[in-house]
């Protein structure tokens, strides 16, 4: 059994009660949805709200990284690595759907051997892999694929493991952002927590993950029935009419 997070940001508040619903009727296996809210009055009967200010970085990456519009996604990303050992409660493996995500057919993310499922996308860009590498430089691109798919199951003693190749003496959190390129802050493309993960346990822990292809897309038009034949689509605020 597995939790879910929901990381909500500003961007996708007049879509999140459709997201959750998909999310309710389509993922198999959770026991809770946990939503991590910027808006500290965000309220949801079928989830538990977690406020964003309960983790210890959400100040840090504007006095880290500077201010600029980007500090948000960063955060985010930070947000999805530490909600394991952050949020009360929640089990030690939690699956990440990115809030403009939408599931519309019945989805599993563990096989009958109790496997993490692992979906895949087409991204390349390099600036993530360069990151990584100064993390640790045993941190490297391990497949031809992508793990940016706007959704991550993870293990907090995966995640733990990871941590503490990185720094000792440091939080992971500080790192992670002190080591975003400077040219790379404001653009917002300096580091992917997706990828990291993704080529992290393909590499140390291939033996007790499943990598498997879904059906999905990045849609202009959110529109369930056009798309009913895939297991989701991604609404970004960027392709948003």
């Amino acid at each position: 059994m597995f939790d879910i997070v929901i990381p909500l940001g500003p961007n996708d508040n007049a879509f999140i009660t459709s997201q959750i619903e998909k999310t309710r009727q389509n993922v198999v296996g959770y026991r809770n949805i946990y939503i991590v809210a910027s808006n500290p009055n965000f309220k949801c009967e079928q989830c538990i709200v977690i406020d964003e200010n309960i983790f210890p970085f959400v100040k840090e990456v504007a006095i880290i990284h500077g201010k600029n519009s980007r500090n948000g996604w960063y955060l985010q990303q930070l947000i999805k690595l530490y909600a394991g050992s952050i949020i009360p409660g929640i089990l030690g493996r939690y699956l990440v759907i990115d809030a403009d995500t939408f599931f519309l057919n019945p989805t599993t993310f563990e096989n009958e051997d109790g496997k993490c499922l692992y979906n895949f996308g087409s991204e390349y860009h390099l600036p993530y892999f360069f990151h990584m590498h100064r993390l640790n430089k045993s941190f490297k691109r391990i497949y031809r694929l992508s793990g940016i798919c706007h959704h991550m199951i993870f293990e907090q003693s995966v995640l733990e493991e990871m941590f503490s190749m990185v720094s000792k003496e440091k939080p992971f959190w500080m790192v992670f952002l002190e080591e975003v390129d400077v040219s790379e802050r404001k653009s917002g493309s300096g580091a992917s927590e997706y990828e990291l993960y993704f080529n992290y346990v393909a590499k140390f822990h291939n033996d007790k993950i499943v990598i498997r292809g879904l059906q999905w897309a990045n849609v202009r038009t959110l529109d369930f029935q056009k798309y009913s034949h895939l297991n989701y689509i991604s609404y970004h605020h960027y392709m948003r009419s």
